[in-house]
């Protein structure tokens, strides 16, 4: 790079530098960076390509799950929710130690252990993930000491899905339990959930996730609050069918 000091009026361009104003200064400068073409094959730019591909596959496949739960998933703080799944997922896919880079999967990563235990204890929610311990035996129980009500809510409402996708063929099934509903005043210490059995027609990764939401006890019936970014969604268990 180098400052032009004789005035006058230059071209934007000279072979392969170019010429522009900076600050009140004219300056050359060599042309650098990169042409779409030499991103598409240019040897230095593969790691970027790589990365390109599977981050795709990953969005792709993290919009359908988000789809799949959108009656689960606080609609406050989406964004947050996005990014921390895809980031999550992104993380989960480096465990397909079989396949080569940029041609790694989801499907293969969790088949195996590592990949399913990143992802148990996940929050969906990120602004809501509290130190919640859960534990599974006949029942989900849900040690509720540590949750913390928003204001005007005076009922804690909780539900258990099973959730099964299947990351080949993005086939989904939920299946969800009957909400039950705990008053703030008289809130256990523990929470004691039915387990929901999976889809039996259903194949894939099987997800345990409890759902926590907060109401508000108005006029004969169940509201809830209208600023859902408290609410919990985590995944408590994850298996293969």
């Amino acid at each position: 790079m180098a400052l032009i000091e004789v005035e006058g009026n230059y071209p934007k361009r000279i072979g392969n530098y170019v010429i522009y104003e900076s600050r009140g200064q004219m300056i050359i400068r060599s042309i650098s960076g990169f042409t779409t073409k030499g991103l598409k094959s240019a040897k230095k730019y593969e790691r970027c390509r790589e990365n390109a591909t599977e981050f795709g596959k990953v969005s792709s496949l993290c919009k359908v799950i988000r789809m799949c739960l959108k009656g689960i998933l606080p609609k406050q703080n989406n964004l947050a929710v996005v990014n921390s799944l895809t980031k999550k997922m992104r993380t989960v896919m480096t465990c397909d130690s079989t396949s080569e880079r940029g041609k790694r999967t989801l499907a293969i990563a969790l088949q195996t252990i590592e990949a399913k235990k990143m992802l148990e204890g996940y929050y969906f929610n990120p602004d809501a993930a509290i130190d919640l311990h859960c534990s599974i035996s006949d029942c989900l129980e849900v040690n509720a000491t540590s949750l913390t009500f928003p204001k005007k809510a005076n009922y804690l409402g909780a539900k258990v899905h099973c959730f099964t996708f299947n990351f080949t063929t993005q086939e989904a099934q939920l299946t969800s339990s009957a909400i039950c509903f705990y008053g703030k005043k008289h809130l256990p210490d523990y929470l004691h959930l039915p387990i929901v059995a999976h889809a039996t027609k259903s194949t894939g990764i099987v997800f345990t996730i409890l759902e926590l939401g907060f109401f508000s006890y108005t006029g004969g019936a169940f509201v809830p609050v209208a600023d859902d970014s408290s609410k919990v969604v985590k995944v408590v268990d994850v298996a293969t069918d």
